[in-house]
């Protein structure tokens, strides 16, 4: 043993040996490359005061960054200090090191490291602001989503950058964004009464953050929102540019359209127009706008529903649809200059635009929309210069937006095949209220920003980014597990049709159930599904969710425990979610099947137990400071729910003749902080 010990050692003796030799004879410029600048509590971060305002404020989310990593506050300096041996320079117009030069181009970020400094810049603003965040992820491991996702960043002493680090990088799709849509979760969490919004401006700037943190710059700031609330100027102050959906051309609020104005650009143009002008004028001259343009009926849905004036062919609705357009455009162009125009296609515009009939102008970017789950409905007509509006979370009868419902692998698809198309002017996610969806959402703007390693069939980031995703939130030793629970859990709903996207997610169970327990109760029509083909569904997903259940609890065992919150609410309370809604929705489809009154009052109540694991599987995801997340819960609306299963229950024993509880408005609600007031027309 001592003389093979002694040989080891005299082994490791040549081998330092040798490589001090190695290290000897490389020339000076390799050995810069391995040079190190040494990153710690002792560096400072050089920002001039003259700054923007966006780009100062994604300083200091630097500085909150370092000082969770290194445990110290940072000092931030408007110049070069005395006494600082490493400094990080978040740079656009002032303090531009020697070879730290700002890259050409759109939103390209740059991070630069030469002798003791860190720059940290880019051809604009929002190029800058990338940059700073950018670093924080690679070089201090910050989660983009931290505040989403309860992931503060590892404690370290410090962390290196080599001195010869070049990145320069920019995006693929020009504007990429997201609409927070039906937002009841997060209204009814943080209420921003305080602020004049729907949600506190504190959780609008964690949204804007995260936004920004994943390279996007563009919001739409709420549902049936005036131009002038004060979220709206806040997005601009983060240095983001501000949108509209389809149904708000040029911010116009329909939702709140007065009662006694007509609403017909066939019959009284020039009230839409006038109140066109006056949304438009709601927006600050020096507020960054991406401008809506279209037309639909105030309720959303097509104009001729509501209008009587309207005409009766496509031609002519194709033709009203493009004359509202013209005066949109009119409208902006004397208010702004050289402003920009999108066009979202949604629902009915499509065949319209697809029969040849709507021309959309060729100053105005075409954007085709998904059918709500992510399959993009352009027909195989995506061309350059257009764009894609695209879900992860939507509120529908049949969508999802308390949960993850489309597939990593289907975003990549549909949106590789946008940008081979060249159809990468503009990429707007819907992302209801965020949280639910964190996973998809990432997927999404990683692929927004370099889809070329998406577009590599032989690299598959698909596949890899589930892994990486689940191995940066949940650790090594579970990432394989919980990867392939993601899996497992896209593949897990019952099917309704051929399509794959016609799968049950988590609005669908309960307008399913809803029907099913009216007809139980002899009180509705028969609904388009059979309750025979409900149950046949239900039964047939069933061991699926079982066993992904089964095998999660396994995974959460191998997560270190402080991820295991967010491993709940992310992955465990989702997956009881769909296994107690699937139940909720086989028993209220027994119920409609079965002959006497007592069998259908028995399955009732199951399908109750089973809508309230439903509400308990929510109430453990409200950990920390998410208590009380689920208590504005209104559209897919659990509560509606159990009153309609209530009421089928007392009917059935004769304790009522009235007939089912009518669905609130949830919007009453959600918009009740804009109190009174109306769209001026």
């Amino acid at each position: 043993m001592k003389e093979n010990s002694m040989f080891q050692v005299a082994q490791w003796a040549r081998g330092r040996l040798a490589a001090a030799i190695r290290w000897a004879l490389l020339p000076a410029c390799c050995l810069a490359a391995f040079a190190q600048i040494s990153i710690d509590s002792g560096t400072a971060i050089m920002i001039d005061s003259r700054e923007p305002a966006p780009l100062r404020k994604a300083a200091a989310d630097l500085a909150s960054d370092m000082r969770k990593v290194f445990g110290k506050d940072i000092r931030v300096l408007t110049a070069p200090g005395a006494t600082e041996k490493t400094r990080i320079a978040v740079a656009l117009n002032y303090n531009l090191p020697p070879g730290g030069e700002r890259p050409s181009g759109n939103e390209v970020l740059r991070i630069a490291a030469s002798e003791s400094t860190v720059t940290l810049t880019g051809s604009d603003i929002r190029g800058a602001i990338y940059a700073v965040y950018e670093f924080s992820q690679r070089f201090l491991g910050v989660d983009p989503l931290w505040w989403w996702t309860d992931h503060e960043p590892a404690r370290r002493a410090s962390v290196t950058v080599p001195k010869a680090y070049l990145l320069t990088e920019g995006p693929a799709f020009r504007y990429r964004g997201w609409f927070l849509n039906d937002e009841d979760l997060l209204t009814g969490w943080q209420p921003g009464n305080a602020d004049h919004t729907g949600i506190s401006l504190a959780v609008w700037d964690r949204v804007f953050e995260a936004l920004l943190r994943l390279k996007g710059n563009m919001i739409v700031p709420g549902t049936f929102i005036f131009p002038d609330e004060p979220q709206v100027r806040a997005a601009s102050e983060r240095g983001l540019v501000v949108s509209q959906h389809h149904i708000e051309v040029l911010g116009l609020n329909t939702w709140r359209w007065p009662e006694d104005k007509p609403y017909s650009f066939v019959s009284h143009p020039e009230v839409l127009a006038s109140a066109w002008r006056s949304a438009a004028r709601q927006y600050g001259p020096d507020q960054e706008v991406l401008w809506t343009v279209g037309y639909r009926g105030r309720h959303d849905r097509p104009f001729w529903v509501d209008d009587a004036a309207a005409p009766a062919d496509d031609a002519g609705r194709a033709r009203v649809i493009r004359d509202a357009i013209d005066r949109q455009i009119e409208i902006v162009r004397k208010e702004r200059k050289s402003p920009l125009f999108v066009m979202n296609a949604w629902m009915e515009a499509v065949p319209l635009i697809q029969k040849g009939l709507l021309k959309i102008p060729d100053d105005v970017t075409l954007v085709w929309p998904d059918s709500g789950s992510g399959l993009i409905r352009d027909d195989g007509r995506m061309a350059a210069g257009q764009g894609v509006y695209y879900h992860t979370a939507m509120l529908s009868g049949s969508h999802n937006q308390l949960s993850e419902m489309v597939p990593v692998d289907r975003i990549r698809r549909e949106l590789v095949r946008a940008w081979r198309a060249g159809a990468t002017e503009y990429l707007l996610d819907n992302t209801s209220d965020v949280r639910p969806v964190l996973m998809t959402t990432r997927a999404l703007m990683e692929l927004a920003w370099d889809p070329k390693p998406w577009a590599d069939r032989a690299h598959d980031e698909g596949a890899r980014f589930l892994e990486r995703w689940s191995k940066e939130e949940f650790g090594d030793a579970a990432a394989a597990r919980v990867a392939a629970c993601y899996r497992a859990y896209f593949a897990a709903p019952g099917r309704y049709g051929d399509a794959e996207d016609e799968v049950l997610a988590d609005n669908r169970y309960h307008t399913l159930a809803v029907a099913a327990a009216e007809r139980a109760a002899g009180v509705a029509a028969p609904p388009r599904m059979t309750p025979e083909r409900m149950v046949a569904m239900c039964r047939e997903a069933e061991p699926r969710w079982v066993q992904l259940d089964k095998d999660a609890r396994t995974a959460l065992t191998a997560i270190p425990p402080e991820r295991r919150d967010f491993f709940q609410g992310h992955v465990l309370t989702q997956i009881d979610i769909h296994l107690h809604a699937n139940r909720m929705l086989l028993d209220s489809s027994e119920a409609a099947l079965v002959s006497t009154q007592a069998a259908k009052v028995e399955h009732l109540q199951a399908a109750l137990q089973e809508l309230d694991r439903q509400s308990d599987a929510l109430a453990a995801a409200e950990y920390g400071k998410w208590q009380g997340f689920y208590r504005g819960e209104i559209f897919v609306n659990l509560r509606y729910t159990r009153d309609v299963l209530r009421f089928a229950i007392d009917r059935l024993q004769g304790k009522t003749a009235d007939g089912p509880p009518e669905k609130p408005d949830g919007y009453k609600i959600v918009k009740a902080y804009q109190g009174d007031r109306r769209t001026a027309p």
